[in-house]
């Protein structure tokens, strides 16, 4: 398969959202390991190409073992403790992640459940899906 130099070939062990795929699309020959039939296979047959790795789970020593181009794995998530960066620092590949991806969701959550909490919204949905209104109990 003929492809231009500008398009290194990546590859994804897992789904990721549309917006990261269709973004990696326009940037890299992607090979989603998670369509392959034949794993083994079609892995060592595109192992020798394969210089970089997206992904949102983990990335170990003997899938890194398995592509002698690897450079970089981008990890897409806040932690990176799924992927064995020892190794991956022992054999010069670059291990990255999305720190503070998450932060505002994060902020929003603790707020949405405080007022969850001090207005009691958990109860007060209890009590009209319960249909408790209806007769004033």
């Amino acid at each position: 398969m003929s492809r231009p130099e500008s398009r290194p070939d990546l590859l994804m062990p897992s789904r990721m959202t549309k917006l990261v795929n269709d973004a990696l699309d326009e940037r890299f020959v992607v090979h989603r390991l998670y369509e392959f039939a034949d794993r083994e296979a079609e892995l060592a047959a595109v192992a020798p190409q394969i210089r970089a790795i997206a992904c949102g789970g983990g990335v170990d020593a003997a899938l890194m073992d398995q592509l002698p181009k690897l450079e970089i794995i981008a990890h897409f998530g806040v932690g990176y403790d799924s992927v064995d960066v020892r190794h991956a620092a022992a054999k010069g590949i670059v291990v990255t992640n999305t720190p503070d991806v998450l932060t505002e969701e994060v902020a929003d959550t603790a707020l949405g459940l405080l007022l969850m909490t001090v207005r009691e919204l958990g109860a007060a949905e209890r009590y009209l899906r319960e249909g408790k209104w209806l007769s004033g109990a």
